[in-house]
């Protein structure tokens, strides 16, 4: 990919590098819609409304815990990991080596997925590969904790099977999408 195509970070991330400032404007436009919803409602069906927002609490409630998680390494990240250990390994030169920690973050990550896309955002921001990104998305679907249960209901072999291909998939379909993006911000020929 060509230096016009890499923000000040030097990711291969095409949005632009404006600090902020537009995604800014846009969760503030997004929240004051939400708050004009839930007003609209409470004055046409207050009952409703307050399910609703009961259901957003308890929601909130169920999620904040990996919420703090997803800070603590985001925070974890800034301070402690280099640009060069993101490049050497989740960059362009990772290799398998790149392949193996996303496969491993993927399977030993829990809770909601959209809890994680602040982390892998921020890595993607300072030169995570995207196609590690999808194999680390892809292998959110291995849940250790569920894998005795698993094995309960169906065999070893079946389960070996099962995850290996799962994670051999992963790596192919983490390669298309890095040929994907690469054919899309070069352009067709």
């Amino acid at each position: 990919m060509s230096d016009s195509h890499r923000n000040s970070s030097g990711s291969s991330n095409p949005k632009p590098a404006s600090g902020g400032g537009g995604q800014s404007r846009t969760d503030r436009y997004l929240l004051g819609g939400m708050i004009l919803l839930y007003a609209l409602l409470f004055v046409v069906d207050p009952g409703n409304a307050s399910a609703a927002l009961g259901s957003a609490w308890s929601l909130a409630l169920t999620i904040a815990p990996i919420l703090v998680l997803v800070t603590a390494f985001v925070t974890l990240i800034n301070y402690a990991v280099t640009a060069d250990a993101i490049a050497r390994y989740l960059g362009n030169e990772s290799g398998a080596t790149g392949y193996l920690v996303a496969i491993a973050g993927g399977v030993l990550s829990h809770g909601p997925v959209y809890a994680w896309y602040t982390l892998l955002a921020d890595l993607r921001d300072r030169g995570m590969r995207d196609g590690l990104v999808a194999v680390f998305l892809y292998n959110r679907a291995i849940k250790l904790p569920l894998l005795p249960l698993f094995l309960y209901y169906f065999d070893v072999d079946y389960a070996a099977a099962l995850l290996g291909t799962m994670v051999v998939a992963s790596i192919v379909q983490g390669v298309v999408v890095e040929w994907v993006l690469s054919w899309w911000t070069r352009g067709p020929s």
